[in-house]
């Protein structure tokens, strides 16, 4: 009798647990989606920038006797100075957080920045100046939300200024060449629109410091120096590849 009620309980057991399983949903497993990470801006980059500068050119004229030594400045005059800047940058992003970023960048440009101004020595004579390169060393601190990146940088900026002084129709009387150093700062926005692709836009302000100019002449033969200090805006569109 014992037996048969042992039986009769495996048998109810199993029973059950084939009803349970009945119940439950066929068909495949699935498992949860899995969160994909959040985008990052760590790693080397490099790229291409372009865009437009604008300022001046703020110059100092003195005219200069061999015997007696520099006179009293003869006057001032400012060029107007605009033009293009296209040139590439490289540069490596330090993610400490998920939201901070530190980096540091190197940019290299040609620059079509330059403007003519009339000499305040005499009537007819102009002075040109011309910024051919354009070279910049800046740190960057930025905030990142996923594939958008704002940031602020500051640094070294340096460049070489073309001056040439004409008088009337006669030609240049005077053309030197003069390298000058200053600091830059700057913000801008980036957008990661893929993994490895970013564009961005930014705005710079440079100040080049001041730089003494020998070997200018004025009419008549009289040698003049000049000081010049060069300070300029720009707003430069930016496309890069992070590796």
């Amino acid at each position: 009798m014992r037996k048969i009620a042992l039986i009769a309980g495996i048998v109810l057991a199993i029973g059950a647990g084939s009803a349970q399983a009945a119940d439950l949903p066929r068909g495949p497993v699935t498992k949860a989606p899995v969160m994909a990470p959040l985008p990052t801006w760590q790693g080397i980059y490099w790229g291409i920038h372009g865009g437009w500068g604008w300022g001046d050119a703020d110059r100092t004229i003195a005219l200069f006797d061999p015997m007696f030594g520099l006179f009293p400045p003869a006057g001032a005059a400012s060029n107007d100075i605009d033009g293009g800047i296209f040139g590439g940058h490289v540069g490596f992003n330090w993610q400490a957080s998920p939201n901070w970023l530190f980096g540091l960048e190197a940019s290299l440009a040609w620059s079509g920045v330059d403007g003519t101004a009339n000499s305040p020595v005499a009537a007819g004579f102009t002075i040109s100046s011309d910024l051919e390169w354009l070279a910049t060393v800046t740190p960057r601190l930025g905030w990142t939300s996923n594939n958008w990146l704002f940031y602020v940088k500051g640094g070294l900026a340096g460049g070489r200024l073309e001056t040439v002084s004409t008088l009337g129709p006669g030609g240049p009387v005077f053309t030197g060449e003069n390298s000058m150093l200053g600091w830059t700062a700057g913000v801008g926005l980036e957008w990661m629109w893929s993994p490895n692709w970013i564009f961005g836009i930014e705005y710079n302000y440079y100040d080049l410091g001041s730089e003494n100019i020998g070997g200018a002449y004025a009419p008549g033969g009289a040698p003049a120096g000049q000081t010049v200090d060069v300070k300029f805006s720009s707003v430069l569109a930016r496309l890069s590849y992070k590796y």
